[in-house]
């Protein structure tokens, strides 16, 4: 088993909701799992996961797979047993997701890897990208994340190896790893990330409306260059998520 193909453009429902940068972490975030705990009492049609949902999680890895078990168990009802079509973009922290099929969790969800983003949606009668948000960085960091995602087979062999004593020594050092609020000048952020979308947008088979990112942790919109650039909020700092129907209003 493995991602499920994808479709060259998804639709999205109007009570669809977006969650992006919640980085749980087992020991201590709680508020994403009493979030998904009480989404079951009320599920909407379509949950979108925009990446860095954990703090740390290699879906081919197992002891990766265990340490945030809850998590997957509680997004895993949400799909079975409540039928919520759920789409997962892969981040920076959290990758080589179709790993996690490989346990008999979340088998319907939607896998987006970093390789197939930005991925084009449709909302109502417009198209918009969706992107975890650090596509066209410099090249030291497109270097780093290639260099994870190619070392994911090195660190399932270890994890076996050392019977998890390795991914919990790497997660522990993570886990340390202090989440920044976003910092940054979002107007001037907005135009810079408009422009690396470019070519892309002049690819695209449909018009591109606007734009939907997580990762920089700001929870801001704006209108640029006629299209709507959005940065999602960081769960961890806000517990918020935000619907389509907002979302993708201008």
């Amino acid at each position: 088993m493995g991602f499920l193909k994808l479709p060259m453009c998804l639709k999205i429902n109007p009570d669809a909701l977006f969650i992006a940068d919640a980085h749980y972490n087992q020991d201590n975030t709680t508020a994403l799992l009493d979030f998904l705990e009480n989404l079951l009492q009320s599920p909407p049609s379509q949950l979108i996961l925009m990446g860095d949902i954990a703090q740390v999680l290699v879906g081919k890895v197992k002891s990766s797979i265990q340490s945030n078990l809850h998590l997957l168990l509680l997004l895993n009802q949400l799909e079975v047993e409540k039928q919520v079509q759920i789409v997962w973009l892969e981040g920076n922290h959290d990758f080589a997701l179709n790993g996690i099929c490989k346990n008999n969790l979340l088998c319907k969800t939607l896998f987006v890897p970093r390789s197939q983003q930005p991925f084009l949606c449709q909302f109502e009668d417009k198209y918009y990208f969706l992107s975890h948000g650090d596509l066209f960085a410099n090249k030291q960091y497109e270097f780093y994340i290639s260099l994870m995602l190619k070392s994911v087979f090195f660190f399932k062999f270890l994890d076996w190896l050392t019977g998890g004593d390795l991914y919990c020594c790497i997660h522990k050092k993570l886990e340390k790893k202090k989440i920044k609020e976003g910092n940054f000048y979002f107007y001037e952020l907005a135009q810079q990330r408009i422009k690396a979308y470019e070519k892309k947008i002049e690819a695209s088979p449909y018009p591109i409306s606007g734009i939907i990112e997580g990762h920089f942790h700001i929870g801001k919109k704006t209108k640029c260059h006629d299209l709507l650039y959005a940065i999602l909020p960081a769960f961890y700092f806000t517990q918020k998520q935000i619907s389509a129907s907002n979302l993708f209003k201008d």
